[in-house]
C-alpha cells in the first residue's frame, strides 16, 4: 500500500545513527581514554594498536542490539599526532551515514612537553566531529566535546578533513 512505502531520506543519509558506530565513537573510546590515558596513549601509539582497537570494538559490540554487517574495526584509521605541542590520537571512523555518527574522534593528553614524562593524573580532552544536517536537508559537519558526561556541541563543524578538525581542535586548547 502506498500508506506503508518508506519515504527515502533527501540526504541518502539512515534514519538513525548505527549503535555500534555510535557507541564506539561517543562511549567505548571516550571511556577508554579518561579510565587510564597514558595507557591509551601508548598502546594507540604502539604495535599492539589493531589488537587494542578492536578488544574496544568487541567490547562496544556486546553493548549493540543489532551489530551491523557493513561495520569493521578494519576501518578504523589511526593518526598519532600533536596538536599545539599536545599528544593526540584521532581515529578516522568508517563513513558516516547518519546524523550523530562520527567522520573523527579526537583524544588529546592535555600535557604539552616533549622531554619530561606525564604525571599519573594527567587529563584527556575529547572531540568529536559529526555528520549532520542543515534546517534545508543539506549536509553539515557539528564539531563536539564530551567533558565529563556532557556533549558540548560547538556548531558547524569543518569539513571532514583531518587537517580541519585538527584546526578546529588547536583553536580551543592552550597555547
Amino acid at each position: 500500500m502506498f500508506f506503508n512505502k518508506k519515504k527515502e531520506s533527501p540526504t541518502g543519509l539512515l534514519s538513525e545513527p548505527r549503535e555500534l558506530h555510535y557507541i564506539f565513537a561517543h562511549q567505548g573510546v571516550r571511556q577508554t581514554c579518561i579510565d587510564n590515558p597514558l595507557q591509551f596513549f601508548s598502546i594507540i601509539a604502539s604495535e599492539e594498536q589493531r589488537k587494542y582497537l578492536a578488544w574496544m570494538w568487541d567490547t562496544c559490540a556486546k553493548y549493540a542490539k543489532k551489530p551491523p554487517k557493513d561495520l569493521r574495526v578494519d576501518d578504523v584509521e589511526v593518526t598519532t599526532c600533536r596538536i599545539q605541542n599536545y599528544p593526540a590520537a584521532i581515529l578516522k571512523m568508517p563513513q558516516a551515514r547518519a546524523v550523530a555518527e562520527a567522520h573523527y574522534v579526537a583524544a588529546v593528553l592535555m600535557f604539552n612537553s616533549e622531554n619530561e614524562p606525564p604525571p599519573g593524573n594527567v587529563g584527556i580532552r575529547y572531540f568529536t566531529l559529526e555528520c549532520g544536517i542543515n534546517t534545508d536537508s543539506s549536509l553539515r559537519t557539528v564539531f563536539c566535546e564530551w567533558t565529563d558526561d556532557r556533549h558540548r556541541n560547538f556548531g558547524d563543524g569543518p569539513k571532514a578533513e583531518i587537517e580541519a578538525f585538527m584546526q578546529a581542535i588547536a583553536d580551543l586548547l592552550p597555547a
